[in-house]
């Protein structure tokens, strides 16, 4: 322990004396090295054009000065001394200039013009006060020759010799010292900027790396500005690859097929591209991790891109305790099928090979008949609104036709519940779609809009042709849809708290059904509605299917 001490105190005296040896260097390079160099110009032109005044006392006493204050430099422990004590260089350097100037008196006049250098670095150093100092050190210079005999301002001209030097210095030195204040207020507000910014990028990247979810900052060259530590545990499980950019282990939604580097969200990200609810799977099987990403750009107030955010987040849980779900609920109905079947066989052996009538009992046949048949359409859509993805077999239909039928199909139950239904197609209207499910989509939202709409309502069904999409339109005048509702009008189970209200039955499954059919045709599905106001469902689909 002694031995780590003795090194740190040894790291601790080299650190401090490399400390001392750079604002040694700054002293004399930022300060002194101006005047230094001025001098050793001044003399290489007095050995060119004046050598007589090499000898002459005030030049060596001005050069000696010079000499002294650059030593004193390096000699003097300034680190000691209060930080204004460096004031005696540059005002030594002005002793200097008068000293050389009036040995030059005759020859070069101009030598006095040295004491901008130490004027300036008195007006950048040190405080307001010094600008006198400035001023009376260059009336010192024009005033040595005065006090080392020469004869005294006699007239308005000398008297302006004698003043034009103070005056023109101390204008100089007023605004190197403004100039300096304002360089240090940008200075000490550009660091307070850096700061802040500093700050903030700690605070933002802690925050990141507090959360489960993967977030990564592309800058607009694809470089990563920013990413979190689960960012780094993903890519392993995926299997990145710097190279490629691309994961080796990235598979889609049915955890098997390999994702194509073109539709990894990195890749998208990298594009600039912006998405929500990707769901896709990484890992080799046995480890796999169910992701859910999103991308979003990130754009300055007047609208300069600053890059992409990716973030994954890790839903392997979730995707799990679904999938658990789901296979249970296929389990279930399966079982439940099997017995199902068979009473709703004997049953139609009942009604055939007896006279219901005669026995007495048609109405309690008919009813364990309708309870069954209702049964049986509840596992149907149970097993429907499991199924991994719905196949489709799409094939030339006249969809006018299919539309009628449907139409027709509802039309005694919606007599009986006093609601009227309205047909509006085209005599024959030839797409590209799967007949069948196109008429259990039909059914549903025709079923919808009768459960839903009190007597004495209407509900409509359209088919509007296109030239590369159609439509299907459902409209009713039923008791509407609140706008928080319809954000989850098409999740499995759901049901709306309008529906619950009147306690009208079902399981909240045909539209999640309609919605997965409809994506498996490469259409879509909106919803117009407001309680009270009725609904109106449109299901718009291409004209023409891309095979497989």
């Amino acid at each position: 322990m002694l031995e780590a001490a003795d090194d740190i105190r040894r790291k601790e005296s080299t650190m401090a004396a490399s400390a001392v040896l750079i604002r040694r260097r700054d002293v004399f390079w930022r300060g002194q090295a101006p005047f230094v160099f001025g001098t050793v110009v001044l003399v290489g032109f007095v050995l060119i054009g004046v050598p007589s005044a090499i000898g002459d006392a005030f030049f060596l006493l001005g050069l000696g000065v010079t000499a002294l204050a650059t030593a004193s430099i390096a000699i003097v422990p300034w680190n000691q001394l209060p930080s204004n004590a460096l004031i005696a260089i540059p005002l030594s350097d002005i002793v200097a200039v008068a000293f050389l100037r009036e040995s030059l008196y005759a020859a070069l006049p101009s030598t006095g013009l040295l004491i901008v250098f130490p004027v300036m670095w008195l007006s950048y150093r040190f405080p307001v006060s010094a600008i006198p100092l400035s001023a009376i050190g260059a009336l010192y210079v024009t005033a040595l020759p005065i006090l080392a005999g020469r004869p005294a301002p006699a007239t308005g001209r000398d008297w302006a010799s004698l003043f034009l030097l103070p005056a023109l210095i101390t204008i100089v030195a007023v605004t190197v010292h403004a100039a300096a204040r304002l360089l240090r207020a940008t200075r000490a507000e550009a660091r307070r900027v850096l700061n802040e910014a500093e700050q903030a990028n700690a605070l933002a990247l802690t925050v990141a790396n507090s959360v489960d979810a993967a977030i990564v900052h592309f800058l607009p060259d694809g470089s990563v500005g920013m990413r979190n530590q689960a960012t780094f545990a993903q890519a392993e499980i995926a299997e990145y690859d710097k190279a490629s950019k691309s994961a080796l282990a990235a598979y889609e939604a049915d955890r098997r097929t390999p994702l194509r580097r073109e539709d990894q969200p990195i890749y998208r990200a990298l594009r600039g591209e912006e998405f929500r609810g990707l769901l896709y799977w990484i890992g080799r099987p046995g480890n796999q991790h169910a992701i859910v990403a999103n991308s979003v750009g990130v754009h300055t107030d007047d609208g300069a891109f600053l890059g992409t955010v990716l973030v994954g987040h890790d839903v392997t849980d979730l995707a799990n305790a679904i999938s658990v779900r789901e296979e249970f609920l296929v389990a279930v109905s399966h079982e439940l099928r099997t017995p199902l079947t068979s009473i709703i066989g004997y049953l139609d052996i009942l009604s055939d090979a007896h006279d219901l009538d005669a026995l007495g009992i048609r109405r309690e046949v008919s009813t364990i008949q309708r309870n069954a048949d209702q049964l049986h359409a509840i596992i149907s859509d149970l097993l429907t609104s499991n199924a991994s993805e719905i196949r489709v077999r799409p094939g030339p239909v006249d969809l006018a036709h299919v539309v009628r039928e449907c139409a027709e199909a509802v039309a005694p139950r919606a007599h009986v519940l006093g609601i009227d239904v309205e047909v509006d197609a085209p005599e024959r209207f030839d797409a590209d779609a799967d007949a069948s499910r196109i008429g259990q989509v039909i059914d549903n939202l025709l079923s919808n809009g009768l459960k839903y709409t009190p007597r004495g309502g209407r509900v409509s069904l359209s088919l509007v042709p296109g030239d590369t999409e159609f439509s299907i339109v459902v409209t009713d005048t039923g008791i509407g849809i609140s706008q928080s509702d319809q954000r989850q009008l098409f999740d499995r189970f759901f049901r709306a708290q309008e529906v619950r209200d009147q306690a009208t039955q079902g399981l909240g499954l045909g539209l999640s059904i309609v919605r997965t059919i409809v994506d498996a045709h490469h259409g879509r599905i909106d919803v117009e509605s407001l309680p009270g106001k009725g609904s109106r469902f449109t299901v718009t689909l291409p004209l023409h299917q891309r095979r497989r």
